[in-house]
């Protein structure tokens, strides 16, 4: 039968579309980016995206009286520590595993069992503005039955150990460890389910004809993302940018600072366990408790779907199936080759698939869960030095934030962390040009499956985010 030969309008940008190359700013210690965007999308991106920040920032003077007219942070009892730190896309974070360093930390604490450890590390490297203050810290938390209660919690910048015994010295270091959490979501964690994919995107539009059963199956899912994601790597008014003036910029050091923790999500930590370089996951990373089983209930049926949508490809898609996994290979540690994708079909549907739940169920749940999390609990920054096991400290909760920076963080909540879809996985429509007859049956039930896995998990109480808020792609 041979290799059906295309032309250039049968590619969705005539074979001139996107590529990924070097990140401009860490060329070495990012994920590629994609600086070129085709204009179209550019378009599309500010009438659809961009017109809603805008808007948005309409709401600045009301964010900053809330801050002038509430100032300080809320308490936070023992019994919502724990929850906030193991109940949430925060859970991400919690571990059995021990590094040299718990051991050393901890001390007698580690002999207890069924201990579990939160590593926010890499916030050690973030050098904050004069007047506020960040320190690496270490959780540590014991199971009962289904609960996780808080033990102790470490105080890298300190080294000090602290226990609900130690009162507002305690108080203290549970704001620091909920403010590590938060830098460590948003710079280090959550980012990875950004910009690595950025690369997938790119070539998927440039390599695969229009036709191409995986660009079909893809392409849906890969809209408003390329401009969204260089806007936020390169506009001088991104919120990573940090400046003093953006009224949306809440973090509490400089550029630099930001970017390094940006780095050290990718490249990983050396000698830390919890934190490995990026290489391209097939499924997602188990997850204690409910948010790992909201994760797995919906990549699993994602998974069955795309398995029943590439049972059949012919030998031209097979032999555009591996240049497209030979392109995305050298820009995506970890990604499979050409080869190992035509090989093994099992390998084929989990990369697909995981891309898919990525951009789509995975991006969206960590906005939603995080977006509504009171950040009068979850400061970005503090004004009072981390506690120390030397001095003593007496707790004024209204003194350690301003009101600009409950303002700085309200906008960013209102602009960047709110879930805002405007086109939503359950509504994605699949062509499938000639197979659609045959295929179309697989999108009906797989969206059945997403229904009746939104009603399963909001029964088990293990409900992150409702489907119908699910967005298709990386849209906010």
């Amino acid at each position: 039968m041979g290799i059906k030969e295309f032309r250039p309008d049968d590619f969705l940008y005539n074979r001139q579309g996107p590529w990924p190359q070097p990140c401009p700013e860490h060329p070495f210690s990012e994920a590629a980016g994609v600086i070129h965007v085709p204009q179209e999308e550019v378009v599309d991106w500010w009438i659809h995206i961009g017109s809603r920040y805008l808007r948005t920032l309409l709401y600045v003077p009301y964010a900053y009286l809330r801050g002038l007219f509430k100032p300080g942070l809320e308490e936070v009892n023992d019994e919502e520590f724990s929850q906030l730190l193991t109940r949430s896309l925060f859970s991400k974070f919690l571990k059995n595993n021990f590094e040299a360093k718990d051991h050393e930390v901890f001390g007698e604490f580690i002999h207890v069992e069924n201990l579990w450890v939160c590593d926010f590390s890499p916030v050690k490297a973030f050098e904050p503005f004069k007047n506020l203050y960040v320190s690496a810290t270490k959780v540590l938390f014991k199971m009962e039955g289904e609960k996780f209660v808080v033990i102790s919690i470490f105080m890298e910048a300190t080294n000090s150990l602290f226990t609900p015994q130690d009162g507002d010295k305690w108080e203290l270091a549970k704001y620091f460890a909920l403010q590590s959490v938060a830098l460590c979501s948003t710079l280090v964690m959550h980012p990875l389910v950004h910009f690595p994919m950025d690369s997938i995107n790119a070539i998927t539009k440039s390599a695969l004809p229009k036709n191409h059963l995986i660009f079909q199956l893809i392409y849906p899912h890969l809209r408003f993302t390329l401009y969204l994601e260089k806007a936020v790597l390169t506009f001088k008014s991104s919120i990573l940018q940090s400046k003093w003036w953006i009224p949306y910029a809440p973090y509490p050091g400089p550029y630099e600072s930001v970017r390094k923790l940006l780095a050290q999500g990718y490249r990983g930590i050396e000698n830390n366990k919890n934190y490995r370089p990026f290489k391209y996951p097939f499924a997602p990373a188990i997850v204690a408790g409910k948010y790992g089983e909201f994760q797995q209930a919906y990549y699993s049926i994602i998974k069955n779907f795309v398995e029943k949508i590439l049972i059949e490809l012919d030998e031209t898609e097979i032999f555009y199936l591996a240049k497209w996994g030979d392109y995305i290979h050298p820009w995506v540690p970890g990604f499979p080759t050409g080869k190992e994708l035509v090989r093994d079909r099992d390998l084929l549907s989990k990369t697909v698939a995981f891309f898919i739940y990525d951009v789509s169920v995975a991006h969206t749940v960590d906005h939603y869960n995080f977006s509504r999390m009171n950040f009068r609990k979850i400061p970005f920054r503090l004004r009072v030095p981390p506690p120390d096991h030397k001095k003593n400290y007496k707790l004024k909760r209204s003194s350690l934030t301003r009101f600009w920076d409950f303002g700085k963080v309200e906008m960013a909540r209102r602009i960047f962390y709110v879930v805002s879809t405007k086109t939503r996985l359950i509504d994605t429509l699949y062509d499938f040009g000639e197979k659609n007859e045959k295929l179309q049956k697989h999108v009906v039930e797989f969206k059945e499956n997403m229904i009746a896995v939104d009603l399963r998990l909001k029964e088990a109480n293990a409900c992150f985010v409702p489907l119908e808020v699910i967005a298709e792609s990386i849209q906010f």
